[in-house]
């Protein structure tokens, strides 16, 4: 099986625990480069920020991909969230997002919709109308995206976390309410082991609209680490033919190195892995 690998990292320290070298972007190009990866993943907060360009030009220079575009810092570190009513709020959020699609553009790079959604609050009609603004938000993003060749994915993300969106399906339906042949969905198996029934089935019910994946183990961690069957996993993705990216997400325990190392045996293993 033909599948890419990435890592996730942060050019910044971030609230967001499942980084890799956090706030040391240039180790995190070195290490991913020395240990095989195809690419990186990056969590950015702002698209204006000075770190921004020179990290751009330092991962063509490395001859990485950026794989994805992670969009959460935003709502972790100051609030901003695609479910908000509040005007001001949307424009805000807005213009980084699209900033941010400009900036995955050289690489075609997916810009990942998660966290970023924030959490519904209040009474139940409150929380319809700041449902309803989070697909609008998706939409014109959609739209923002679609000529520049960026996808956009959706990552459901468990209960305790966000309370809407929390299973594939879910994300599913509104890729389907809103058309966009540019939007995709990203499972997350640490997600999905909490939220879906089968893990299995839910890859083969995203089908040709699995575009991207993260592999953390059970407890957050690399994959190989906990109780998840990678190796099933696997197989369904070999029965799909899918060759996108698979991206370790995960906690940087014991620290970021080991953990990128360990993430790295495991996808080896799983690349020349058959079913028999």
């Amino acid at each position: 099986m033909i599948f890419r690998t990435s890592m996730a990292i942060s050019p910044a320290p971030a609230k967001f625990a499942p980084l890799l070298f956090a706030g040391e972007w240039e180790l995190a190009l070195q290490t991913a480069c020395e240990l095989g990866y195809d690419a990186v993943e990056v969590s950015l907060r702002d698209p204006k920020g000075p770190v921004v360009p020179r990290l751009g030009e330092a991962i063509t220079k490395s001859g990485l991909s950026l794989s994805a575009v992670a969009t959460g810092q935003s709502y972790y570190t100051d609030g901003l969230c695609l479910a908000s009513t509040d005007p001001t709020v949307q424009k805000q959020l807005m213009d980084r997002l699209k900033g941010l699609v400009d900036f995955a553009a050289a690489w075609q790079a997916i810009i990942i919709l998660g966290g970023v959604r924030g959490m519904l609050s209040g009474p139940l009609e409150a929380q319809l109308a700041q449902k309803e603004a989070a697909f609008q938000m998706m939409d014109k993003l959609a739209a923002y995206a679609l000529p520049a060749g960026v996808r956009l994915a959706l990552e459901p993300i468990n209960r305790y976390e966000t309370n809407f969106l929390n299973t594939v399906q879910e994300c599913l339906d509104v890729i389907d309410r809103l058309g966009y042949k540019n939007l995709i969905v990203l499972p997350d198996t640490f997600h999905m082991n909490i939220e879906e029934a089968s893990l299995p089935a839910a890859f083969r019910a995203a089908g040709s609209r699995l575009g991207y994946l993260h592999f953390p183990d059970s407890n957050r961690q690399a994959p190989g680490r906990g109780h998840i069957n990678f190796f099933e996993l696997v197989e369904v993705l070999q029965e799909m033919a899918y060759s996108g990216y698979i991206c370790a997400e995960i906690l940087p325990l014991p620290n970021s190195r080991q953990a990128a190392e360990w993430a790295m045996q495991t996808f080896r293993l799983l690349r020349s892995h058959r079913k028999v």
